[in-house]
């Protein structure tokens, strides 16, 4: 047999290449490969049969997608689509399309059919995971020529939200859904000085923080009495309190917000409970 003798596809009998994937039947091209599920990946233990029963399975899933109302939508990079009344949902690790990720809108349902949805049924979910990543980087000054730290060290946390789940499934093991398209950047760059308490407590109890000038530059005199008197039900982390916060920082710790108040909502959605 020779080096590159070609094997056909033990699926549609076409011909397949090289670095085509492999179960336990034989080769599987990459016509047939693009008909599984984008959360499936484990073909040295399926075999012939148990791909044509995926492949019909989603053609029947993607038939029987508008039955379902499917109106909440969540994620930015990934894409999760809820039908709360039947219990089912729908998800994708991205939709990003092409060679550079170009993104692609996701309103409706209409805009998932064509990537081959998966109808995943609540009761299917036996974990849930919230997983908040955070990398963290130095941000530093040019001084006559060398890169120097501030005093103190302006650190800036990046924050990205994925939801991951364990799924009992006849060909999903698990779901991964990145929420946000690009990292949460919050800039923690030094304590400030205390000022007025009566100040302060008035403007957080009305939840509007003072714009103040410090060093020339525009910071929210929010502190960490927000630990008291403003706390969200949603934690945050705790370095966005008590630090300088520029209107910039102000919109980052908003934004967290709302991506772990979106996670928070899809898990009890699915699962009846949160953390």
């Amino acid at each position: 047999m020779g080096l590159f003798n070609k094997e056909n596809c033990c699926i549609c009998g076409g011909k397949t290449g090289l670095f085509d994937k492999k179960c336990m039947s034989g080769k599987v091209c990459k016509d047939c490969a693009k008909k599984m599920s984008v959360w499936f990946d484990d073909y040295k233990d399926a075999d012939k049969a148990a791909l044509e029963a995926q492949i019909s399975a989603r053609e029947a899933d993607a038939a029987n997608a508008k039955n379902y109302n499917f109106s909440k939508i969540f994620g930015e990079f990934g894409v999760i689509l809820i039908d709360e009344e039947n219990k089912k949902f729908i998800a994708f690790p991205d939709t990003s399309t092409g060679l550079f990720g170009k993104q692609r809108t996701v309103k409706s349902l209409d805009d998932v059919i064509d990537l081959g949805p998966d109808i995943i049924d609540f009761s299917m979910v036996e974990d849930f995971e919230i997983d908040i990543t955070e990398t963290t980087n130095e941000e530093k000054q040019n001084v006559n020529g060398s890169m120097q730290s501030y005093n103190p060290p302006h650190i800036i946390y990046m924050e990205s939200f994925t939801l991951r789940m364990k799924i009992n499934h006849p060909y999903i093991k698990s779901v991964y859904i990145p929420l946000n398209s690009g990292a949460v950047q919050i800039r923690h760059i030094g304590r400030r000085s205390w000022t007025s308490p009566g100040k302060k407590l008035a403007a957080h109890l009305l939840n509007l923080p003072g714009l103040i000038k410090e060093n020339q530059a525009a910071v929210y005199d929010n502190d960490s009495l927000l630990h008291t008197f403003l706390r969200s039900e949603y934690d945050m982390p705790d370095y966005s309190y008590g630090f300088k916060c520029t209107p910039e920082n102000w919109d980052a710790i908003r934004r967290y917000q709302y991506y772990l108040a979106m996670a928070r909502e899809i898990q009890t959605i699915i699962t009846g409970k949160s953390e």
